[in-house]
């Protein structure tokens, strides 16, 4: 059987893996006539690493707002950039997402593919998770094991 991919979804994590999985993304988008989007997902430690020690009706409680601003900034500006460069130049149609992490990467990722009825998850197969990815098991193995359409691991 030969499956027909109409929506590609690649996640990255602005590791070395996951722009080579973009890359590889942008690949198969082209060959399946498909439109990629290229999500990332903000990891709940950026949004609570600050505290605020006192409350002053003088200062806005903004600096989680702040934060996950100038995250979107840089990830438009040295993740997004160059992957929609290379998509446009192999004239493949592409979006871009960002997600504020709700209950976990995984699942974030999961539940995005599914209400966007994602036909095809390209993920690396690792990513800037270091110990972490000992401890409590890789974002792509996550995905791959809960993932409701096919998934495709890039090393």
């Amino acid at each position: 059987m030969h499956k027909k991919f109409n929506k590609i979804v690649v996640a990255i994590d602005g590791s070395t893996e996951s722009m080579h999985a973009a890359n590889c993304a942008i690949g198969v988008a082209k060959r399946y006539d498909a439109i990629l989007i290229v999500l990332t997902v903000l990891p709940q430690e950026l949004r609570y690493d600050y505290r605020i020690d006192r409350v002053d009706p003088e200062i806005p409680m903004t600096p989680v707002k702040g934060v996950v601003e100038l995250s979107r900034m840089e990830i438009e500006g040295k993740w997004f950039t160059g992957i929609k460069k290379d998509a446009l130049a192999s004239n493949v149609k592409i979006e871009t997402e960002i997600v504020i992490e709700g209950k976990s990467i995984v699942s974030d990722i999961i539940e995005y593919s599914e209400k966007q009825s994602i036909d095809l998850i390209v993920i690396g197969t690792k990513g800037k998770t270091g110990l972490k990815r000992l401890l409590l098991g890789s974002v792509s193995q996550g995905v791959l094991a809960y993932a409701h359409c096919p998934v495709l691991l890039v090393r």
